[in-house]
């Protein structure tokens, strides 16, 4: 009878029948060999089916399913998982074959239950990626605390490589596993819902290699995907300090916390939308204004704004004003550049008409110029030819 492993990996591969093999033999040839393998295959159209199958070995678990996207590919596999840890992986990507071991130990000594690591950065062929690409930024950064990071998620965004995560199983469960409506956001949901309650752990150790493949056949870094990645991240950030605790509020936004003492109520509301009117982002501004459109109807609650934060019905009028979400002022503005636009192509037209006109003249005018010295010639020729004769 087959033991049950110690952590279960899932790989998640989609249309990666260039990269499959390398990455299921680097989890095969892991230095910790307590694990299980399972691979889900979210409906792959390329040679990637076959590929995977070619691989006999017990402890490989595969998955084909119609194509529904990575999370639902992730959910499955992590259901299907066995082990009190999921190691996250894609089928594009390389493990170290110290990465299982390290990040084990990591949870083994510290205690905590979810540990990242850093990463290298390499190319379709698999050689050190040379040159600046999307993720140059994105995923080695120093360790920071719970609320370090969830400040961090807020103000800046997701800095976790995905496919580096060693996390219990349990924790996904709890955190009702990946939003299987979501394509791109998916992970920092996931990471923003875990540092709410546990810690987060970064090892500075590069134990995968993050394929940057080329012409943007990234997900992340496909410039046609910007649309949906941005109303996924706005989904995303209306509800990012729901359940908050706010112990960890207090710790990851201290200035909201200095202007009172917050309390569960009126009070934490209210400094949750006025976290979000201090946003650098546009969009995430008119969050807070939403926000304080709702609670402001409270008469107990517009009371505690005009005493706490000097705030009333004018100041949100005010900002109401310019909370221009379909961008009718732009619209009108652009509307004007195009009349503006439109007015000045139709008098290029008639300059371009009234140069053709005195260019027609000139050219007639040489013309008859040309004409008349021919003539002027002919008489000179005839009248010095009288004068010899």
């Amino acid at each position: 009878m087959r033991q049950t492993p110690s952590i279960s990996v899932v790989t998640l591969a989609y249309q990666h029948e260039k990269y499959i093999a390398e990455a299921i033999q680097s989890i095969l040839d892991q230095t910790f060999t307590d694990f299980e393998l399972i691979v889900v295959n979210d409906g792959s159209t390329d040679r990637t089916d076959e590929i995977i199958r070619s691989f006999q070995d017990d402890r490989i678990i595969y998955i084909y399913q119609e194509n529904q996207g990575p999370s639902a590919a992730a959910n499955n596999g992590i259901l299907a998982s066995s082990a009190k840890y999921i190691a996250l992986m894609s089928g594009d990507d390389v493990c170290y074959p110290q990465r299982l071991a390290v990040e084990y130990q990591h949870l083994h000594d510290s205690g905590n239950r979810v540990v990242f690591s850093w990463v290298d950065f390499i190319d379709d062929d698999s050689q050190p990626f040379v040159g600046e690409h999307f993720a140059q930024d994105f995923f080695n950064h120093p360790q920071r605390s719970r609320a370090e990071m969830f400040n961090w998620f807020f103000m800046k965004g997701n800095y976790l490589c995905a496919v580096t995560a060693l996390v219990e199983k349990e924790i996904l469960v709890e955190c009702g596993l990946f939003n299987p409506v979501l394509i791109q956001q998916q992970d920092f949901e996931m990471w923003v819902e875990i540092v709410k309650k546990h810690d987060i752990s970064l090892l500075e150790d590069k134990l995968v290699k993050y394929r940057v493949r080329s012409g943007d056949n990234n997900l992340s870094s496909d410039p046609t995907n910007s649309v949906r990645s941005i109303f996924e991240g706005y989904q995303l950030y209306r509800k990012i300090l729901n359940n908050t605790p706010i112990e960890l509020f207090r710790a990851s936004f201290p200035e909201a916390s200095d202007r009172q003492e917050l309390t569960e109520g009126d009070s934490y509301e209210l400094a949750k939308a006025f976290i979000y009117l201090n946003h650098d982002l546009t969009l995430l501004r008119h969050i807070g204004i939403e926000k304080l459109f709702d609670l402001l109807q409270s008469e107990r609650t517009l009371r505690f704004a005009k005493a706490k934060y000097n705030f009333g019905l004018p100041e949100l009028y005010a900002l109401t004003k310019d909370a221009d979400l379909t961008n009718s002022r732009l619209q009108v503005e652009l509307a004007r550049s195009q009349l503006q636009l439109q007015q000045a192509q139709s008098e290029l037209t008639q300059a371009q008409a009234s140069l053709r006109e005195y260019a027609d003249k000139i050219r007639a005018m040489e013309l008859e110029g040309i004409w008349m010295l021919k003539l002027l010639r002919s008489l000179l020729k005839k009248l010095i030819g009288g004068l010899f004769r």
